[in-house]
């Protein structure tokens, strides 16, 4: 079934990335920045996500929440 395999796989990258680590310190240090890379973006873009949806159902100074599209 993908859905298991897929699964698997994810569960099996840690293993791999650290075998690949141990071979050469540029791969180990190419692996670290790359993860710290996806991390920090994922992080931010997270961040400004749940930012524009708390902003959404703020209150204005005025006491109306504001709709969507105004």
């Amino acid at each position: 079934m993908f859905i298991r395999e897929l699964f698997q796989s994810i569960l099996d990258m840690p293993g791999k990335f650290v075998d690949v680590a141990m071979h050469d310190p540029l791969g180990a240090l190419m692996l670290v920045f790359g993860s710290a890379f996806v991390v920090l973006s994922v992080g931010y873009f997270t961040l400004l996500t749940l930012g524009s949806i708390a902003d959404l159902f703020t209150p204005e100074p005025g006491g109306q929440p504001r709709q969507p599209g105004q």
